[in-house]
């Protein structure tokens, strides 16, 4: 989300828009208040706390508030067990915003099935797909099945039960000897993957990297990445992993659908399962490598920044009464 959130912050500014950035902090009040007046609209940056407070800064200082969802927020307040309080609240909540801005159209469906029933008001709902990273190297090809040397996958993110990384670890089990993993991350789940999978670190197929810097290198490293998220509203690792050449693999969650269906299906799995996505990715390494890298470019031409950019504009007008 900050790496995003950070391309429309630059995005904007370059374009010649004054952007304030405000932290929702509750002790911050009086600040956020004279920031507020002196804005034409205001961007939560994802909706929850952002959007509570912009909703009350646009009600206290008549200005338009825009939130900016990221991701699936029926599964995400099932996977928070939110009570039906909180789900009633927040149907109302974004009911009185002026516009709702989606990363993916997986995540206005989501919206939309969860706000079916609650209020009666609907927010203006717009998608505008987060932007590919910029590559910094020529793409790689993907290889063709090696004979020899190891086979290199990565993963890169959080390890924690939203991500499900245990599925990658079944995954590895699932492939032949010389198929290698590394993760870049850190979370909560760490400790208890380590201790089940000492086998595998012992035979030198996994890697526990942490957290690492150069996202974009990790990237370049390997000869495909792999996703097992539970949900996601559109991954930016698949895209960073897309657009440094380097195919990703995942499991067929409604943002990934979004993502590969049309141009590049073979990577996704049939199903959520490590039997599945090992299946994937052997069907992937055969593919012929000019066929992969050309479905990657036809992908990431869905998320150019430029597109993303104007797309931001268009809705910041709106909103502002510029249009």
């Amino acid at each position: 989300m900050a790496t995003v959130t950070r391309a429309l912050v630059e995005g904007l500014r370059e374009a010649g828009w004054p952007v304030d950035i405000q932290h929702a902090a509750p002790q911050r009040g009086s600040a956020l208040l004279a920031a507020a007046r002196r804005s034409d609209v205001l961007l939560a940056a994802h909706n929850f706390r952002p959007a509570y407070v912009a909703w009350a800064l646009g009600l206290a200082t008549r200005r338009r508030a825009v939130v900016w969802v990221h991701g699936p927020v029926d599964t995400v307040l099932e996977q928070a067990h939110a009570g039906a309080g909180k789900q009633a609240w927040l149907r109302w909540l974004y009911g009185r915003v002026s516009h709702c801005v989606f990363v993916s159209g997986a995540s206005q469906a989501a919206f939309q099935r969860f706000m079916r029933g609650g209020s009666r008001k609907s927010p203006v709902l717009r998608v505008v797909h987060n932007p590919a990273p910029p590559s910094s190297a020529p793409a790689q090809p993907a290889p063709a099945m090696k004979r020899h040397g190891p086979v290199r996958m990565g993963y890169m993110g959080r390890l924690s039960a939203e991500k499900n990384p245990q599925l990658l670890l079944e995954t590895l089990r699932r492939l032949p000897p010389e198929f290698h993993l590394s993760l870049a991350g850190d979370g909560p789940l760490r400790g208890d993957l380590e201790a089940t999978s000492k086998d595998l670190q012992q035979a030198g197929r996994l890697r526990w990297l942490g957290h690492v810097e150069d996202s974009a290198g990790f990237c370049r490293e390997q000869d495909l990445t792999l996703l097992a998220s539970r949900y996601e509203g559109c991954p930016m690792a698949a895209l960073e992993s897309l657009s440094m050449g380097v195919p990703c693999v995942g499991v067929p969650i409604p943002a990934l659908q979004e993502m590969l269906q049309d141009h590049a299906p073979y990577l996704l799995a049939r199903e959520s399962s490590a039997q599945a996505l090992a299946d994937a990715v052997l069907a992937t390494l055969r593919r012929p490598a000019a066929i992969v890298q050309a479905d990657l470019q036809r992908v990431l031409e869905q998320y150019r920044h430029a597109d993303f950019l104007a797309g931001w504009q268009s809705v910041l007008r709106e909103a502002s009464g510029r249009c």
